[in-house]
């Protein structure tokens, strides 16, 4: 029988336009850095075109692939992250940071592929174990056991950013699952003390923490980056310079393409063209979201819900720190900063979640935050 059912395409349109509005971006901020650095002004978009070609592949071929047919590897993709988050630690340090495995002309993170993993075998996980989430013992084995171990790793790598988001997302879909909040808190304290002591104890990162402190009361001794990154995004003003005008590129802001796409965004379009895709990224959790809610099983509502909120929680990150509320993290910008991992890895999660939009179906008591079943 040949499956008529189609994806929400509202969201896969979403996506494109991302996409294909971060291809663009890429080239405008790159180009002059590009040409710089390697003589080439197409050094980073034409791998930003390739990337974003397969991106698209996977989301074609994973929207047709039955999503319960990921749940019987969920452990082996958990198990495979966590041994390349060792890996990576033997792998030559870029700009002091050992996080990407470089493979022949391949390359990426593996924090990135563990988030993911993560989703998986918590989805996997949770919806066979609702009926015993209230229990402690149930939280702190294998939920917060995997967790610790994988936070040790990254932070060795070292980033912390990935450490924060990848633990709000852990936490998200214990609360969903119907954790008791003061379980939630008991498992939040060991963490926040951990990296308090890190940061002021240990010294870890703790300059981009005094940078960020003094942005706030005079932002002209603050972070660098964030100081270039609010002054274009300032210049923009509503309307923005034009596309391709910016100024912040010409070597002022550092590395513009990648985790400060959204600052040359902000200078170029203006504030119209960063709220508008702010918009975007706000309908697609909430579609996201929705997804979840209407999912025709507990599985299909934590993977829809995970992978849904990995996008969230990052664009979040990502935007914070443009603007200067946040201290600079390393986190990129979904689908619009320059690189292959958070790209290539936010468009699998797509792919699936579309595949779980095909299989919605109409839920006559609707799912309730902290209750699984319908």
């Amino acid at each position: 029988m040949i499956d008529k059912s189609k994806p929400d395409y509202f969201l896969l349109a979403i996506v494109t336009i991302l996409i294909s509005l971060g291809t663009v971006m890429v080239y405008s901020a790159s180009a002059i850095l590009a040409d710089d650095r390697f003589h080439s002004s197409i050094y980073f978009i034409k791998k930003q075109i390739l990337w974003a070609g397969i991106s698209f592949f996977l989301i074609f071929v994973l929207t047709k692939v039955d999503y319960h047919k990921y749940e019987r590897f969920a452990k082996f993709f958990l198990l495979f992250s966590m041994i390349l988050l060792v890996v990576v630690l033997f792998f030559q340090p870029v700009k002091g940071a050992a996080r990407w495995i470089r493979v022949g002309p391949i390359v990426f993170q593996p924090s990135e592929l563990f988030k993911y993993a993560l989703v998986l075998f918590m989805a996997h996980s949770l919806s066979r174990r609702k009926n015993q989430i209230k229990n402690l013992k149930y939280v702190f084995l294998p939920y917060f056991l995997v967790l610790g171990i994988a936070s040790l790793l990254i932070m060795k790598e070292p980033h912390l950013g990935a450490v924060l988001s990848i633990s709000m997302i852990f936490l998200a879909l214990l609360f969903v699952a119907g954790t008791k909040v003061k379980h939630l808190l008991l498992i939040s304290a060991p963490l926040a003390v951990a990296i308090f002591l890190l940061v002021f104890a240990f010294g870890y990162k703790k300059q981009r923490v005094d940078d960020y402190l003094k942005s706030i009361s005079h932002p002209l001794e603050g972070n660098y980056q964030t100081k270039q990154s609010v002054l274009g995004l300032g210049s923009g003003g509503v309307g923005g310079v034009g596309l391709g005008e910016g100024k912040q590129k010409l070597f002022f802001l550092p590395e513009p393409h990648t985790d400060f796409v959204f600052a040359t965004i902000g200078e170029e379009g203006g504030f119209l063209t960063c709220a508008g895709i702010m918009i975007l990224f706000f309908i697609l959790t909430l579609k996201g979201l929705s997804i979840a809610f209407r999912a025709p099983d507990d599985f299909g509502f934590f993977l829809a819900f995970g992978i849904s909120f990995s996008i969230f929680i990052c664009v979040l990150i990502n935007a914070g720190v443009v603007v200067g509320l946040l201290p600079t993290t390393g986190i990129p910008m979904p689908f619009l900063s320059y690189g292959g991992s958070s790209l290539i890895f936010s468009s699998i999660g797509m792919g699936m979640l579309l595949n779980i939009s095909r299989q919605t179906r109409y839920v006559p008591s609707p799912r309730v935050l902290g209750k699984t079943g319908v």
